[in-house]
């Protein structure tokens, strides 16, 4: 289970970081919280999909921190899941929001 589900803490996500099929955390994210230099990711952050052709856009869905808010939202973690059912598989490696 990961740690975004178990409710343990996980690596925060930011714009850029990979998904599972393969794609990425979307830009901007939120540009006034930069972790580990990049804009946060929060639930409603758009997800970029490289495939498969004609895969329709999607968002960050979460769940999200439930005690760790970003610009009102709940923040996104390694673990965390894209619209379209892809996995945010790594974050910042030096912090991690919990539950």
């Amino acid at each position: 289970m990961s740690a975004a589900v178990s409710g343990s803490a996980a690596q925060a996500a930011r714009a850029g970081d990979p998904t599972g099929h393969p794609g990425t955390v979307g830009s901007p994210g939120h540009s006034t919280v930069l972790i580990g230099g990049r804009p946060a990711a929060t639930v409603g952050t758009a997800h970029q999909c490289a495939s498969p052709a004609g895969h329709p856009a999607s968002v960050l869905t979460g769940p999200g921190s439930s005690s760790v808010l970003i610009g009102g939202r709940p923040a996104a973690r390694v673990g965390d899941r894209a619209g379209c059912g892809a996995v945010i598989t790594a974050g910042c490696p030096t912090v991690l929001i919990g539950g």
